[in-house]
């Protein structure tokens, strides 16, 4: 009996080293890091303060490949999300008036459409953009700006996104919204 539960403990343990020796040589997969670059701001967050926040809600996007921080100096990295906010006329168009008015001058509060572009780069070449439409307040606390980042996160970067389309060679499924 003896004989039999040490040839039985000797195949378990071949065993789980040879599972453990595996799963060690399996190439994990590994988070890349992308720098977060804001090229233009918005009138209630400037450049850096809208690269940390677009940052917080990249990460919110729920992607385990991708890790993402706030651009910090003036260098570029080969690895980056460019994104430009580009605040859109109002639906009715702008109307110039040549008197100073105190209504007339914006307000923190006051919603406005922009039109929001994501650039990928990865090893200083550009890969692919998304393009999205949102009405936003544009302040630290905007919801509606943090779900179209979200949304435009996972449209370059999700599983169905942009990049993925590129990476093996399909056709991005163009939305409107």
């Amino acid at each position: 009996m003896t004989f039999i539960r040490l040839r039985f403990s000797l195949v378990t343990w071949c065993a789980f080293v040879t599972a453990l020796a595996l799963f060690a040589s399996a190439p994990a997969a590994a988070q890349a890091t992308l720098e977060v670059q804001a090229t233009r701001g918005l009138p209630g967050l400037h450049h850096s303060a809208l690269a940390r926040f677009v940052a917080v809600h990249m990460a919110e996007a729920g992607l385990a490949d991708w890790r993402f921080e706030a651009a910090t100096g003036d260098g570029v990295a080969a690895d980056r999300v460019e994104w430009s906010f580009k605040l859109n006329p109002y639906a009715g168009g702008e109307v110039r008036s040549f008197s100073h008015s105190l209504s007339r001058q914006p307000r923190l509060a006051e919603r406005r459409p922009v039109t929001i572009e994501a650039r990928l780069y990865l090893n200083g070449e550009y890969q692919t953009l998304v393009e999205e439409q949102a009405t936003v307040r544009g302040d630290p606390d905007d919801a509606d700006l943090a779900a179209a980042v979200v949304s435009a996160t996972r449209e370059l970067l999700g599983p169905e996104g942009a990049y993925r389309a590129i990476a093996t060679g399909q056709r991005p499924a163009y939305r409107t919204k």
